[in-house]
C-alpha cells in the first residue's frame, strides 16, 4: 500500500471554526436531491456525482470533495450478489466520473479495486493473472471475470474450499491490494487475526537476539550496522503448533508456493531508531543456494503490531510516485506496518532470474515497537 503521511488541519483560528459551524447549520436546512436509484443489487451504490446533484441548491460539492467521494466509492465497492457485467459497469462508471474531474484511475488501481470487491472469489482471479508478465488491462480482467463466471455456472468451477479451509485461510477477511506489478508486490489486509499476532509475539519474545546479515562472499551470518533489529526463528517444535501450521498453510495457499518449499518463520522486533538498510531477500552468494532448496523466490512479510510511527517497508524501485519512509517523502512505494496485514513480494521474475527491483528497506522506527515476521520461500523443497 503506497502511503504518505497526512497532516491534520490547524485549530488555532476560532473565527474560522465558528464560521464553518454556522454554514454547516445553514446547509442542514437546505433541500437535497436524492441520488438516482441504482438498478440491481443494493451492494452497488451509485456515486453521488451526477450532473443533477450539482444543480441542487444545498448539496453542491466542490471538485475536491467529489474526488474524495468517488475514490471512497472505488475503494469500498463490493460485488455482492450482482452479476459480473453490472459489477464491472459500476466500477467503470466510477472511473469515468473520476476522469471527468481530472482524476484518472490507472489500470493498477482498477484491477486492485476489482479484486478487492470480489470477496473470496478474488483468489481464483489473482491466480489466473499472477503469472502474466504485464498487468492485465481493465478490459482483459473483465473478460477473465466473465469466463470465470461462465465456468461456475456450467459446473466447472464451484466451491473450492471446505468449511475448515475457510476458517484456516480467513476467507471473507483477507482483502488484496496490488501495489506493483514490476516488481510483483501485493498487500494482503487482515491476513492474520489479532490473536494470532499476539500469540506469535509471546512465543518469540524470550529468544530474541541481535539480528545478522549474510556476507556476500561466504554466505555466513554476522552482525552489522546495516540491520539493527533483534530477531529469532521459530524452532521445529513451534512449527508443529496448530496455530503456526494454519498460518503456514495460509501462506502456501495465497502465494501458491508448496508448503515444503518454505523456510521456518523468522521473527523481528524493531524498537525506536532501529532499521534494516536496503537489501535483497534473494541470495547473492552460492553457498546458501547450494545448501538446500535453491534460491529464494518470494517473501511473505507479516506485521504483528500496531501504533508504529515509521517502520514502513520501502521499495524504491516500485512505481514512480512518492511515499513515506520514516517521515521522509521518497520516490517508490512503501507499506505501512499494520497489525494483521501481510506483504507478498517476489524476488525472482517470471524468467527465473533474480529481480533487482525487489530490493527493499525496513525504514527506521520513529516511535512504538514494530513486530514483524518473514516467511522465505525457495525454488525447491527446503530441509
Amino acid at each position: 500500500m503506497s502511503t504518505s503521511d497526512s497532516t491534520s488541519g490547524s485549530s488555532t483560528h476560532p473565527p474560522l471554526v465558528l464560521l464553518f459551524s454556522f454554514f454547516k447549520k445553514i446547509l442542514t436546512y437546505l433541500p437535497r436531491k436524492k441520488p438516482f436509484p441504482a438498478t440491481g443489487s443494493s451492494a452497488l451504490p451509485l456515486p453521488n456525482s451526477n450532473s443533477s446533484s450539482s444543480k441542487s441548491t444545498g448539496s453542491v460539492s466542490s471538485p475536491c470533495r467529489t474526488r474524495l467521494q468517488l475514490k471512497g466509492d472505488l475503494s469500498t465497492i463490493q460485488k455482492g450478489n450482482s452479476p459480473i457485467p453490472e459489477y464491472v459497469s459500476k466500477i467503470k462508471e466510477i472511473a469515468d466520473a473520476l476522469e471527468s474531474v481530472h482524476e484518472p484511475v490507472s489500470d493498477l488501481e482498477l484491477v486492485s479495486a476489482t479484486l478487492r470487491g470480489l470477496g473470496d472469489d478474488w483468489i481464483n482471479i489473482y491466480n489466473a493473472i499472477r503469472c502474466r508478465s504485464t498487468l492485465p488491462t481493465f478490459s482483459e480482467l473483465h473478460a477473465l471475470l466473465l469466463q470465470s463466471s461462465s465456468e461456475y455456472n456450467n459446473g466447472i468451477g464451484g466451491a473450492r474450499f471446505s468449511r475448515c479451509d475457510t476458517k484456516m485461510l480467513r476467507l471473507g477477511f483477507v482483502k488484496p491490494e496490488i501495489i506493483s506489478w514490476a516488481p510483483r508486490i501485493i498487500v494482503l489486509h487482515n491476513f492474520l487475526s489479532s490473536e494470532e499476532c499476539d500469540y506469535l509475539i509471546a512465543i518469540s519474545k524470550p529468544r530474541l537476539k541481535r539480528s545478522t546479515v549474510n556476507v556476500v562472499k561466504t554466505g555466513k551470518a554476522m552482525k552489522s550496522e546495516l540491520r539493527t533489529s533483534f530477531s529469532t526463528t521459530l524452532i521445529k517444535a513451534e512449527s508443529k503448533n496448530p496455530i503456526v501450521q494454519a498460518i503456514e498453510k495460509r501462506i502456501s495457499e495465497f502465494s501458491q508456493v508448496p508448503l515444503e518449499n518454505g523456510e521456518r518463520i523468522h521473527v523481528m522486533r524493531y524498537e525506536k531508531n532501529q532499521y534494516f538498510r536496503l537489501h535483497s531477500d534473494y541470495f547473492l552468494d552460492t553457498t546458501n543456494i547450494e545448501q538446500s532448496g535453491g534460491q529464494r523466490i518470494a517473501t511473505m512479510l507479516m506485521y504483528w503490531s500496531d501504533n508504529v510511527e515509521g517502520g514502513e517497508t520501502y521499495f524504491p524501485m516500485a512505481g514512480t510516485g512518492k511515499c513515506s519512509c520514516a517521515g521522509k517523502m521518497l520516490k517508490g512505494s512503501s507499506v505501512k506496518p499494520i497489525k494483521g496485514d501481510a506483504v507478498l513480494f517476489w524476488s525472482l521474475g517470471l524468467d527465473g532470474e533474480v529481480d533487482p527491483k525487489s530490493v527493499h528497506t525496513g525504514c527506521e522506527v520513529l516511535s512504538g515497537e514494530k513486530w514483524c515476521a518473514t516467511k522465505f520461500m525457495r525454488q525447491n523443497k527446503y530441509y
